[in-house]
């Protein structure tokens, strides 16, 4: 992502990522536009049990697994979740019936630490590096 794209409201801890240009944590990858994950963002809006909102900026590859910023009275917050939306159907009413959310973190660098990192592991552990 371009310096002059990384919004100086979002949080340090995003900005500090994508200032650095570390994006591609496989399976995990951050955003490199700020609407390319909207999608992911609008199906939260919709799908998850407490009606809130977030900014998406990261996406597993292999699953509908993101990461996304709490979004609290109108301003992008540190808190980051991990979440599953199932995209139904949009026309109709969400039920939400259940939890999308799969983990809560302080920050982008507790979810880096947290999640991130012991999933790159895994696959490492199956995959080798000549392979990305």
């Amino acid at each position: 992502m371009e310096r002059n794209q990384i919004d100086p409201a979002w949080p340090n801890a995003l900005r500090w990522f994508l200032a650095q240009a570390l994006t591609s944590f496989t399976p995990w990858h951050f955003i490199t536009e700020a609407s390319e994950l909207a999608f992911a963002s609008r199906a939260f809006a919709r799908e998850d049990v407490s009606g809130g909102a977030v900014f998406t900026f990261a996406r597993r590859q292999d699953r509908d697994d993101f990461a996304g910023l709490l979004v609290v009275d109108g301003r992008i917050s540190d808190t980051v979740v991990c979440f599953h939306p199932v995209f139904a159907d949009s026309s109709q009413p969400s039920p939400r019936t259940w939890n999308i959310v799969v983990a809560s973190f302080e920050d982008v660098f507790a979810f880096v630490a947290g999640q991130v990192i012991p999933d790159m592991k895994e696959w490492a552990l199956a995959e080798d590096a000549a392979e990305l």
